[in-house]
This record gives structure tokens, sequence and C-alpha cells, in this order.
């Protein structure tokens, strides 16, 4: 293989694990964070955290390394979004908050950039609103257009207005949103304006002029337990039906629309969920998906232990993610990572990518590595038989703190082996995609070139998902 079909050395900003000065923030801070390219590089937005808590922007060339650069809204809420505060307190919140969470930016038609984001006067209620701002450059400052939508009251059942994500179907527009209790929630919007495209306000919905429904928009995924919600939109997917050991299958295309979530607690046991439909605003909870959808990604490390020194850090309860194609046609989750999984002090968050594929399920899969410039390829067979991995097979237990195991071997006669003990079988096929048996289930995933940190070096990864759902991650050891 030549050289560039390997990722070289990052040399990945540190992971500071205190607040420095801005400047030398690189990763660290970033929380909820999402991504846009605008003006020749990338831009990552993110909620306030450490006192800068009015929308962080970062700038990267590169996807590795960042710059902070700036506040979408240098003069604070008040100043800058006192439609969206009154909205608020009109709905009976006592103001206990001065952060500004979870933002979305779009190029806007006429030229600029729409802002999406929110306002909660408080943690923990559903005291909120999502509000639309632009500004003609990217890194802003951003003024007000209008609120979109604002919640309040009856907690555990009506929704909560945070959490905006924008995404395109051909030429419609839609904004999902929604945390724990009160679901996930889409509203079509007016890619003219960006406005809500039914026009209705929270003046028409405190009269009686709407329903809820109305007003709140289309229950999408009813939940008690996830929040921040992403639609990524991939058209004719091959979806490989049969089996692919016997080379007895079909592979129809599809159009298909993938949902991710995170679940539970940010401070203990988020993860990421997967559910996927054939349509934009509904079909996400189906048989094989159900409420619990199928994991993306929760904690584990590339450590073999707890006093393993190979690698600094640990994939800490990940999430709040966003999914962002770059120009060039290279897909990556983007998300926020608390290293390492056990810290009695409280941990900040840091700006994480990983490369994500598409299995020949059609099921979307997740590099368990940090993007380092690498690209997705065709992997000859002679580069996975005979190799060694680290492994980890992930738990429907997200608190579990899961370490990689060492010894397997794709051994050459297409048999899959534990320190020298047969565990099942495996196949490569088409440009990247594997099949295997492991234990009792079936997996199929892609093999990926990536950075391996711990072995500080360039190789091979393989992420897949089973039968049940969970992830099955390997890591070329050497």
């Amino acid at each position: 293989m030549k050289e560039t079909d390997f990722p070289v050395d990052p040399q990945f900003d540190k992971l500071i694990a205190e607040k420095a000065p801005c400047s030398a923030w690189g990763v660290f801070g970033a929380h909820d964070p999402s991504l846009i390219f605008a003006d020749g590089a990338y831009y990552a937005f993110s909620t306030g955290t450490f006192g800068e808590n009015y929308y962080q922007i970062r700038k990267s060339e590169d996807l590795v390394h960042w710059q902070y650069v700036g506040q979408a809204f240098p003069k604070g809420i008040r100043a800058s979004l006192a439609p969206v505060v009154d909205e608020v307190i009109a709905c009976g919140a006592a103001l206990k908050n001065d952060t500004l969470w979870a933002p979305d930016v779009v190029p806007a038609p006429q030229g600029g950039y729409w802002l999406y984001g929110c306002y909660s006067a408080m943690f923990g209620t559903n005291h909120s609103g999502i509000f639309l701002a632009w500004s003609k450059d990217i890194a802003g400052e951003y003024s007000l257009v209008a609120p979109l939508v604002t919640t309040g009251g009856h907690w555990g059942s009506a929704p909560n207005a945070i959490d905006p994500q924008i995404f395109f179907d051909g030429e419609k527009m839609y904004m999902t949103y929604g945390s724990f209790f009160g679901g996930v929630r889409i509203l079509e919007l007016d890619p003219a304006t960006g406005l809500r495209k039914d026009g209705y306000t929270l003046a028409d919905h405190r009269s009686g002029k709407i329903s809820d429904t109305q007003y709140y928009g289309k229950l999408i995924l009813p939940s008690d337990n996830v929040e921040g919600g992403v639609v990524h939109v991939c058209n004719d997917v091959p979806v490989t039906q049969g089996d692919v050991f016997n080379e007895n299958t079909t592979t129809p295309l599809k159009n298909l629309y993938y949902l991710v979530v995170s679940a539970d607690s940010l401070f203990r046991d988020y993860n990421m969920r997967l559910f996927v439909s054939d349509r934009a605003d509904g079909g996400y909870v189906n048989d094989r998906c159900g409420l619990h959808g199928l994991k993306l990604c929760s904690s584990f490390s590339w450590r073999h232990s707890s006093h393993d020194k190979r690698i600094g850090f640990d994939f800490a309860v990940p999430g709040h993610n966003d999914l962002f194609t770059t120009p060039d046609g290279v897909n990556l989750v983007v998300y926020h990572n608390r290293t390492p999984m056990k810290l009695k002090k409280r941990r900040p968050h840091y700006l994480f990518l990983s490369m994500f594929a598409y299995n020949s399920l059609g099921d979307l899969v997740m590099s368990p590595n940090r993007y380092a410039g690498e690209r997705l390829r065709k992997i000859g067979r002679e580069e996975l038989a005979g190799k060694t991995f680290d492994f980890l097979e992930l738990s429907d237990d997200n608190r579990a703190s899961v370490y990689a195991s060492r010894g397997l071997t794709l051994e050459e006669d297409g048999r899959i082996t534990v320190s020298g003990k047969e565990r099942g079988r495996w196949k490569l096929y088409g440009e990247y995609f594997i099949a295997f048996d492991f234990g009792d289930q079936r997996y199929h995933g892609c093999v990926m070139p990536a950075w391996i940190e711990a072995e500080k070096r360039a190789g091979l990864t393989v992420s897949a998902r089973g039968e049940k759902g969970l992830p099955f991650f390997m890591n070329q050891s050497f």
C-alpha cells in the first residue's frame, strides 16, 4: 500500500486538564459541538463553558488542530436575545442560567449564516426557547432574527425547546429539537427565510389558536432519556439482503435517514444511539430499532487496564454529536468527550471527531479512533489476513469501564482466533465491508484506515454492529 493510504502522525492538540487562556484551548472546553465549512475553513460552534458562555467558536484548516476565535454573542444573552428571554419568562421561568446551549449553523441562501440556538432558564427544567440569528460573517457577531419555539411547564410530558439541529431533504428544510421527557420533535422550516414554515408564534399557542402539536411539532422519538437529535440524509445506500458468507444476496438501493441521539446522564453514562428511517419526519421507531435504538458508541478505552499508560485518554461518556460531511466527501461524527472514564472531579469536555461509514446493511458505524485525516478506501484481503488486533465488545451497560482485550487474529483461512483459540469466522467483501461470526452473533462492519494512538502508528480499524445492536471494535496491533 502507498503511504497516502494511511494517515500520518496528526500531532493532536493537547488535552489540557485545567482552564487556560482561550488562545491555548484547542479542543478543550468544547461541549455539544456542531460543524460547518465556511470561507475555506472548518468552524465548530459549541455550548458555553468556562466563562465563555455565549457560544464558543473554533476554527480549523485540517479538522485536527483547532483555534479558539471568539463568541457568537459577545454582548451576552440579555443584550442580544431579549425577546427570547421575554418569551421564556412569559412561560413562568425564573432565570438561573447565563449560558447558551447546543447551537447549529448553516449557510443562509441570501448570504451570511443562520445560527439556530437555544436558551434554557435553568438546568433540569423545560423553560427554554429556540431562536434564529444571523451574521454576515461566520465568526459573528450574530443578531437575533426571531424566536421559533418556546416551552415551559408540564415537565415530563411537554417538550423542551433545546438542541436544535437542521437538515435538508431535497428542497425541504427541517429542524429537530428536544430533550429527555418530551422526546425529540421535528418542525418544517422555510428554506428562504429560515423561520417556521407554518408561521406560528408563542402568542398563537398561548391564546389557544393552535394546538400543542401544531406549535411544538411532530414527535418523532418518544423517549424520557435522550437529547441532541441530529438527522443525516443519505440517498442510494446499498443495503445487502441475504447471507454474505454463502454469496446468496441482493443489494437494493435505499434512501435513508439516520437519527442519532445521546442518551442517559451526560455525567455518568452518556452514549450515542442510532435510529434509521426511510422518511424524514417519522418512522425512526420500528421493529429493528425500537425505542432503545442501536448503539453507536459509549465509554471505552484502548488501554488494556486502568494502569496501562500506552495511551493518555479514554473515550468517556461521548456524545451530543453532529453528523458532518466534508466538501470532499469524508463523513464525520463530531462530538464531545470527557476523558478519562474514572475521575472523581468533574471532567471538562473536549472536541473529538471520528470518521463514519455505512456497513453492508446500511447501518452507520463509527471509527473508534480520533480522525487524523484518513479517507475511506478499498481494503485488500492481504491487508487483513494474518493480522492481529486489540478488540472491544460494547454491552448494554453504559456505565461499565470497557478496556481493550488482546490477541484477536483474522487468520488466513477465514477463522477468527483469540490467543490461538478459535472463536468464529470472517469475510472481507465489497470495497471495505467485513462480516464475522463471534460467539453467538453475526456482525457487519467496515474496515477503515486510522491513526492508532495506543500504537503510535497508522493501521487498520474495524467498526461493526452485531445482531443485538451493539458495536464491536478492533484496532490493529503490532
